[in-house]
């Protein structure tokens, strides 16, 4: 029988070489705007160039895959032989039929800062992958069914302000397809010589190409448990994973016992918690997490997948955002006009670490840069103001005025290389954003 743990996780799994060159919604009392934040956004894919595309979770390494060195040197070929991007990342699991796996990523431009608000194409059961194994994100489903250079599926979404997305991958294929229980998750799987028993997923984040992406590759196989697993969770961890906050986007609070940071006005955000078991290295699955909001004015729930994350998406609310920050670690205000405290818990146990963590949202702008050929694409993202007009300048294009019909409304500014200022009014006053385009 195998455990969906942490440090002590063993796995399998099999995988193809590529012929190719290849949350539940909250509304929270808080607002949200980003800072003046050089980060990159693509409304179109084939956006943004020379992003790092990296797995929060779940969190994989050679305890929990099979043959993680050799799997990753097929990786390094694929980057020589087939152009992929440098860094690429090849790892391969084991998953239970059915089962619902959070897949959460954080991208980062060039320079190592997060790209907030970019579109990330997800490539379900990828070109030239033999995925046969059906699953789906938001009702689109991959049918497990090979189609050479055609990946199955894509489902796109934006990152949040830290630049994180996530992505639910629901197994939905049937009990026969699937592979008989491994001993442990570093089991490889044994494939019959047609292959025809393969069943696998194998998934790929993209938001410009694989040639200009350093991204990872994901693949789950699926197999049949042969009973339930029951991990002791009396006295769980509830431990935040994503968003990453440390001294460069975030501040602690030394009387509430956790970290605070700003967060734009009016967006979503992805967090997400990892669970483990009494003996403090086992992942605790299917088990429900709350997540109280400001002191239980309102909750959210999530049930914790095969490797014990739970994800949540918080959805903010509120029309009357803080002042603008002076930065990203500026101290939080004395009274905060929109916030919301999240603090987890699961029912009936008594953690011995339950992460909270705190946002202030304010109004503002963040800009980001995608380039397509030779032509560059501003992106300025604006925040906490819908139903306002607002005026948009950059240096060096035209000024245009816009109507703002959502709490998150990207405006796209044909732009040349070079050092630009975008200037934002609303409602007389001003929010500016200095970005380089190159």
């Amino acid at each position: 029988m195998i455990y969906p743990g942490t440090n002590s996780l063993k796995k399998g799994t099999t995988m193809y070489k590529f012929r190719t060159t290849l949350g539940v919604a909250l509304s929270v009392a808080a607002i949200l705007s980003p800072l003046t934040l050089n980060s990159a956004t693509a409304d179109v894919f084939g956006g943004i160039e020379d992003t790092t595309i990296t797995l929060q979770s779940p969190q994989l390494d050679e305890t929990n895959t099979w043959d993680a060195q050799a799997n990753q040197r097929l990786a390094n070929g694929w980057v020589a032989q087939w152009g992929f991007g440098s860094g690429l990342i090849f790892q391969s699991s084991w998953a239970p039929v059915g089962s619902t796996i959070n897949l959460t990523y954080n991208v980062k431009t060039n320079d190592g800062k997060p790209a907030p608000f970019t579109i990330v194409n997800l490539r379900i059961n990828k070109a030239y992958s033999k995925s046969y194994s059906a699953v789906e994100v938001d009702g689109i489903r991959a049918k497990g069914e090979y189609r050479g250079d055609f990946d199955q599926a894509n489902v796109r979404r934006r990152t949040d302000a830290f630049g994180n997305i996530t992505f639910p991958l629901k197994h939905v294929d049937l009990e026969s397809s699937s592979k008989e229980e491994p001993p442990s998750y570093t089991t490889k799987p044994i494939v019959e010589e047609d292959g025809d028993d393969d069943f696998h997923s194998q998934i790929m984040p993209e938001v410009h190409s694989e040639k200009k992406d350093h991204s990872v590759i994901t693949e789950f196989q699926y197999y049949l448990p042969k009973s339930q697993v029951v991990v002791p969770a009396t006295t769980p961890s509830i431990t935040l994973v994503t968003p990453k906050l440390d001294q460069s986007n975030s501040v602690v609070n030394t009387v509430k016992n956790m970290k605070q940071a700003y967060a734009p006005i009016g967006g979503e955000l992805v967090v997400v918690y990892k669970v483990i078991g009494d003996d403090g290295k086992t992942a605790v699955t299917n088990k429900v997490v709350t997540l109280s909001v400001n002191g239980g004015k309102s909750t959210l729930t999530a049930k914790t997948d095969p490797f014990g994350f739970a994800a949540f998406t918080v959805k903010n609310s509120d029309t009357k955002p803080n002042a603008a920050p002076s930065s990203l670690t500026a101290a939080m205000p004395t009274v905060s006009s929109a916030f919301a405290t999240l603090t987890p818990a699961i029912e009936g146990t008594t953690p011995t670490v339950a992460e909270g963590v705190e946002f202030h949202y304010y109004r503002g702008i963040t800009t980001s840069v995608s380039k397509s050929g030779k032509k560059f694409s501003l992106a300025v993202a604006i925040a906490g103001a819908s139903g306002k007009s607002a005026s948009v300048a950059v240096t060096g294009a035209k000024d245009s005025k816009v109507k703002i019909k959502s709490a998150m409304q990207i405006v796209n500014v044909p732009v040349t290389a070079g050092a630009k200022t975008v200037t934002v009014k609303i409602d007389g006053k001003s929010y500016t954003s200095k970005v380089t385009v190159k």
